[in-house]
């Protein structure tokens, strides 16, 4: 490869560089950043290399729009509060993104209070909507029998986020419940669309499913331990 290819054009094989690795980034901050990077090195080139004004100007007005970008983000995150109830849903699963991203992802959903009877999903049918049980408790029956008790601190219908979509058992509110929910259709929307918040949910229900095989090794370890 000539040299002269190499070293005229470092600050253009930089910006290209810059932008393909923006492209890598998963947090969008990150993004806009490595953006802004490949904005200037591409207008030191176009403007003192090859005296090339319009890629220049076109270079500079996607800095302009990255800062701007990057000063929303930032403001987002300082404005973002939380409830004391949203604040215990963050430590369990929401641990991952920015504050302004996890205040976005839980409005988007609403909080409530479910009363004894209240089914949140039904054997072999599409769950309406993915539940986060903050306190009370749920019955889970398959088949006609119960088969688990569902405590605070867990989701209800993430498995159907996976394979046919529907639920493998029904769940019913057996304790007065304080739950978030979230419809399905947004978050059939949310993984098209916002891809990043949809990756939110996707970790917090990895991390809750992985708790529920925990919980549940730990309570056969102790059904099958031999009496004292």
């Amino acid at each position: 490869m000539d040299l002269t290819f190499l070293t005229d054009g470092f600050f253009g094989h930089l910006s290209y560089i810059l932008l393909i690795v923006s492209s890598l980034m998963r947090r969008m901050f990150w993004l806009r950043l490595f953006v802004m990077g490949s904005a200037i090195a591409g207008i030191v080139f176009d403007w003192f290399m090859i005296g090339n004004v319009v890629g220049a100007f076109w270079q500079a007005l996607l800095v302009i729009v990255n800062v701007v970008q990057i000063v929303l983000l930032w403001s987002r995150d300082r404005r973002a509060k939380f409830t004391e109830e949203e604040r215990m849903m963050i430590a369990d699963w929401l641990t991952a993104g920015t504050p302004g991203a996890r205040r976005l992802l839980l409005d988007m959903g609403r909080q409530e209070t479910l009363e004894p009877g209240e089914v949140l999903t039904e054997e072999g049918v599409r769950p309406r909507f993915l539940t986060y049980l903050i306190s009370g408790a749920a019955t889970v029956t398959a088949a006609g029998a119960d088969v688990a008790r569902i405590a605070p601190g867990h989701f209800v219908g993430e498995m159907s986020l996976m394979g046919d979509g529907l639920a493998s058992a029904t769940v019913q509110v057996s304790d007065t419940a304080r739950v978030w929910q979230i419809e399905r259709n947004k978050l059939d929307r949310m993984k098209v669309n916002q891809p990043e918040l949809y990756g939110l949910i996707e970790a917090g229900t990895a991390l809750n499913l992985r708790a529920k095989v925990l919980h549940g090794n730990r309570d056969a370890a102790s059904r099958s331990a031999p009496a004292a």
